[in-house]
């Protein structure tokens, strides 16, 4: 089957390949993708920039599709399902995350397009546990989105606490921040969002997704946003959704005291912190990598219950062959969120 290959280390070193169809195991299902989101992590393994990957490997970690096998022991799953997965492929099941239900922080968590292959190719095989049935009413363009929208749930109920009412500032408006944007909205929080001024169209659609401010932060003044909505208390929750040092500055500088900073972008290098702020202000900072089913099961309801709006995040669908064009939206900002479908 055919698959998008990192090949070695370093920058590029990405390849249209054939690479072996997997084989289903016991306890495992065999899923035809049908829709898979090209990630802010793929493209870093693509440059060579990202910390952790384990090449050669085919990539992506957020798909949809069709079951189209189930393995000897598996219940309750059906070929032909329409399904979206969740990335992680094997864990341990024996160090007290696993056993805590914390399975996202296992150390020998294999996850799809990280550590064993991922999900742009044709068919994908993972573990049965990992599996989510869609609803009728979710496609598979929405569903691609799932494993984002987890994160974003994750991070802000599980690792953070969000609750109706709170006043929420999220610095970044990616795909990622437009998703706390609509997770926040959904659970009855007040938003701002703030950008930059190459951000502008993501911005726009910001203020239609329900924000109370769209923010350009070069000519717009966000501290007074921030005092006029909570009247000059600072935010309950900061979201650095950027992954850029700015960010986690103005996170620090907006959040009021006793609030909380939800450290969900990867900014790739050390970050100076002024940690008296952090003491005076009595902040918690909380970091979030990867997600747990619970999260999947509130970001499927979400969407089924048209809560959020994945879909309108999308700005390209493209065939896989297609996956330089792709990337090269993704690297240069052209493009919200693209997809790839493996069977075109």
């Amino acid at each position: 089957m055919r698959a998008l290959v990192k090949t070695a280390k370093g920058p590029g070193q990405m390849a249209l390949l054939d690479i072996e169809e997997p084989r289903t195991g016991p306890g495992q299902v065999k899923v035809r993708v049908a829709r898979a989101g090209i990630c802010g992590t793929d493209v870093h393994i693509a440059s060579g920039e990202f910390f952790h990957y384990v090449p050669p490997l085919a990539l992506g970690h957020e798909f949809a599709g069709v079951v189209a096998e189930v393995g000897e022991g598996v219940s309750g799953i059906a070929v032909g399902e329409r399904v979206t997965a969740e990335p992680t492929k094997r864990t341990c099941g024996e160090c007290p995350h696993c056993r805590s239900g914390h399975y996202n922080r296992c150390e020998r968590r294999e996850i799809a397009g990280v550590v064993s292959h991922g999900a742009f190719t044709d068919f994908v095989v993972t573990r049965a546990a990992s599996i989510h049935k869609l609803p009728a009413s979710v496609s598979f363009t929405a569903a691609a989105l799932s494993e984002p929208l987890a994160v974003c749930v994750h991070g802000m109920t599980e690792q953070c606490s969000l609750k109706a009412g709170d006043a929420v500032l999220v610095c970044g408006p990616g795909a990622i921040g437009l998703s706390c944007l609509q997770v926040a909205r959904a659970l009855g929080a007040r938003v701002i969002v703030a950008g930059t001024r190459k951000d502008a169209h993501r911005l726009a659609l910001a203020g239609k997704l329900g924000a109370e401010r769209a923010v350009t932060v070069e000519e717009g003044d966000l501290r007074a946003a921030v005092a006029g909505l909570t009247g000059g208390w600072g935010v309950d929750m900061a979201i650095e959704a950027a992954g850029a040092a700015p960010a986690f500055k103005t996170c620090l500088e907006s959040v009021r005291k006793g609030g909380q900073i939800l450290q969900v972008g990867i900014p790739g290098r050390p970050v100076e912190v002024d940690m008296s702020q952090v003491t005076w202000k009595e902040v918690r900072i909380a970091g979030t990598f990867g997600q747990k089913d619970t999260a999947w099961r509130t970001a499927i309801r979400l969407m089924e219950e048209k809560r959020v709006d994945m879909e309108v995040l999308v700005s390209d669908i493209l065939p896989l062959g297609e996956w330089e064009r792709g990337f090269r939206l993704m690297e240069q900002g052209g493009g919200l969120k693209v997809l790839l479908e493996p069977g075109r």
